[in-house]
């Protein structure tokens, strides 16, 4: 029986409840007989509620600590591919200014100066006889040579002979050569037999035409030109044109080459 904090009280065992020899402590351990199961049962759920606890604590734990939340996904990437042109070639390396020759000049450069004369007196007696004799007479103190003028300013020869009074003295000479070119800009050029089946319907080649002093090309260099007969149709179309001549430095006709020339073949 539950004992209260400052009392005593008796347990009294009625009589009967003893059997006989029965020691009397007997039906005090009756008296908690039939509550045993019950409380080791309690306290069997009890231990299982608290390890249950326990376990699923320390395994959320290792969850949370071991396996973090996975990380949102990246935005998808877009690109384009785009061929690039190939690199230029470098520019050729020019030659120094001092091994370079000068420069050819359109400008007429100006004729030679012409020495004074220094000749012996006439006699009075009579004139002199100077004839069949030419000569040019200047101002200049010694004669240059070339073509010379009294008004010739250059100091050195000239061998030009567009060379002219009042031109630049002592000028390079005068460069008056030019390449050939095609009379024609436009040409009408036959699209290639081959190629009438193909889905091809744009072409270019480029060419360099040898022309004659009668302005006829005589040979025609294929320079660049797609596969598929391109090249032969081009250096037909271009033998059957004509053409202005090249020059020489001196502007007298003569054989020469053109620039390049771009001939197009295009279809609809």
């Amino acid at each position: 029986m539950p004992l209260q904090r400052g009392r005593k009280r008796r347990l009294v065992i009625p009589r009967g409840s003893l059997a006989d020899g029965e020691p009397p402590f007997a039906a005090v351990e009756r008296l908690d007989a039939g509550r045993h199961g019950a409380r080791h049962l309690a306290a069997l759920l009890v231990a299982l509620a608290a390890h249950a606890a326990l376990g699923g604590a320390a395994a959320l734990q290792h969850v949370t600590e071991s396996h973090p939340p996975p990380a949102p996904p990246r935005p998808p990437i877009e690109a384009t591919l785009q061929r690039t042109a190939p690199p230029l070639p470098p520019p050729p390396e020019r030659p120094p200014a001092a091994s370079r020759p000068p420069r050819p000049s359109r400008v007429p450069p100006a004729p030679a100066q012409a020495g004074r004369v220094i000749a012996q007196a006439p006699q009075p007696s009579g004139p002199a006889d100077l004839t069949g004799f030419d000569l040019v007479v200047g101002q200049g103190e010694s004669y240059a040579g070339g073509y010379s003028s009294a008004q010739g300013t250059s100091r050195n020869a000239v061998s030009d002979p567009n060379a002219k009074v009042g031109g630049v003295p002592d000028a390079p000479p005068s460069d008056l050569s030019r390449p050939a070119s095609p009379l024609r800009r436009e040409w009408s050029c036959p699209w290639p037999e081959e190629m009438k089946d193909s889905e091809v319907r744009y072409a270019r080649v480029t060419i360099r035409v040898s022309v004659t002093r009668e302005g006829a090309a005589s040979s025609v260099e294929v320079l660049a030109a797609p596969p598929g007969g391109f090249a032969e149709a081009a250096r037909r179309c271009a033998q059957a044109e004509r053409y202005q001549v090249a020059f020489d430095p001196h502007g007298q006709p003569t054989d020469g080459d053109s620039r390049l020339i771009n001939v197009n073949f295009q279809r609809g």
